[in-house]
C-alpha cells in the first residue's frame, strides 16, 4: 500500500503555487478513474446510495479523519457544496485511512457527524482509489468536468478562492469576487508533524527506539521538535503505547515545539472505556484559557483529556505563538499515540 504525506504550507508558499494543471490529451489520468472496488458509500447515519455523477462536475477530495490538514479544509468544502450543488457540482470525499484503525466505517460515520460533512463520502479502506488516482497527499483535490476530464488538481491547505474560481469556470459561471478565505501562511519555524512510530518517527532520546520494541526510556536533555519519552513504552511501526509506570514514576513524553496549539492522534489499546491523558504546558497544568476542544479539568490540580475513541484530539489552542514545552502524562497503560501536530 502506497504511503502519502500530509502537506503543511510554509511562509511565502501559498498552496495555489503548488497547483498542478495537466495537459489532458493522451494522459490516462485525465479521465475520471473507475470507482469500482470501493468500500461503499457512507453518510452520518450509515450506508447511503451512490450519487449520480453522470453529466456532473465532480470534485474528488482525498481525506482522513485523523488529519488536521484535512479537518481545516472542511468548512471550505461545505461552503462550495452548499453554494454550487444546485448548479451541478458534486463533491465526493474519498476517505483513505492513514492508520488501520481509521478504516472502520463506524469511526468514519462519527467523523462525518462531528465535522458536519454534507457531501457524499466514499470509503477507500485499502487505498485502491488512492492508487488509481495516483494520489500522494492528504488532503488532495481532483476536479473533473461534466465529460469526465481532469481540469484541476491541488493538494494541501489554502488556495480556496482559486478552487472556487476553477469550480465556477468548469460550471460555466461568471467569475466570483475574491473573499479572502485562503489559509494564512504557516510560520517558517512551525514544528512539523511528529510521527510516533518507528517507521517515520525519530525520538529525542539519545538511545533512540529500543530494538526489542519495549524499554524504560530516559530523556535528558530535551531536543526541540522531537518526541522525548520518559518511563516504560512499547514501540510499533506506526505508534507507541504507554506501559504501566514504575512505582513512584510516571510514563510520559515531552516535546519542545513552536506553535499556537497541539493536536494528538490517540487510541485506546486496551484497558477501561476511558483513559486520562494529563496535559502540561510550559511546566504547569494546562490553563483553561488554552484548552483545546477536547481538553477539560480532570481534577482540581490537573487538566487533560479522556481518551474514549480513536481519533485526533485537540489538546491546546489559542496560546501565543512561540517556543513552548508540552508534557503528556499517561497514568494508565494501553494508550497509543500515533502523531502530534501543531497549529500555526
Amino acid at each position: 500500500m502506497r504511503q502519502g504525506f500530509r502537506l503543511l504550507m510554509k511562509k511565502g508558499t501559498s498552496l495555489f503555487l503548488l497547483l498542478l494543471l495537466f495537459a489532458l490529451a493522451g494522459n490516462a489520468r485525465a479521465q475520471t478513474p473507475s470507482l469500482e472496488g470501493n468500500g461503499g458509500w457512507i453518510g452520518a447515519k450509515g450506508p447511503v446510495p451512490p450519487p449520480d455523477l453522470s453529466g456532473k462536475v465532480v470534485l474528488f477530495d482525498f481525506w482522513d479523519y485523523t488529519c488536521i490538514n484535512c479537518i481545516r479544509t472542511f468548512p471550505h468544502l461545505n461552503h462550495l457544496y452548499r453554494k454550487y450543488r444546485s448548479r451541478g457540482l458534486v463533491i465526493v470525499a474519498i476517505h483513505s485511512p492513514e492508520f488501520s484503525f481509521a478504516a472502520i466505517p463506524d469511526r468514519v460515520e462519527k467523523a462525518i457527524r462531528l465535522y458536519h460533512l454534507g457531501f457524499p463520502v466514499l470509503l477507500d479502506k485499502d487505498q485502491r482509489l488512492w492508487n488509481r488516482f495516483h494520489n500522494h497527499y492528504w488532503p488532495a483535490d481532483y476536479l473533473y468536468d461534466k465529460n469526465g476530464r481532469l481540469v484541476y488538481h491541488a493538494f494541501g491547505e489554502g488556495g480556496y478562492d482559486l478552487l472556487e474560481g476553477q469550480v465556477r469556470q468548469t460550471l460555466h459561471l461568471g467569475a466570483a469576487p475574491l473573499t479572502s478565505r485562503d489559509q494564512p501562511d504557516f510560520p517558517e519555524d512551525l514544528t512539523p508533524e511528529l510521527y510516533a512510530g518507528t517507521d517515520r518517527g525519530h525520538l529525542g532520546n539519545p538511545s533512540g527506539y529500543h530494538p526489542e520494541g519495549w524499554a524504560t526510556y530516559k530523556g535528558h536533555p530535551i531536543p526541540p521538535s522531537l518526541i522525548t519519552l520518559h518511563g516504560p513504552w512499547r514501540t510499533e511501526p506506526d505508534h507507541i503505547t504507554s506501559l504501566s509506570p514504575l512505582p513512584g514514576r510516571t510514563t510520559s513524553l515531552t516535546v519542545l515545539y513552536h506553535g499556537r496549539g497541539v493536536n494528538a492522534v490517540l487510541k485506546r489499546a486496551g484497558g477501561p472505556p476511558s483513559l486520562p491523558v494529563l496535559v502540561y504546558l510550559d511546566g504547569k497544568p494546562l490553563p483553561k484559557a488554552y484548552f483545546g476542544k477536547d481538553a477539560h479539568r480532570l481534577s482540581t490540580t490537573t487538566a487533560g483529556i479522556l481518551l474514549r475513541e480513536a481519533r485526533m484530539y485537540s489538546l491546546i489552542a489559542g496560546q501565543p505563538y512561540g517556543l513552548h514545552r508540552l508534557d503528556l502524562v499517561f497514568p494508565s497503560p494501553d494508550t497509543a499515540l500515533y502523531t502530534l501536530t501543531f497549529n500555526p
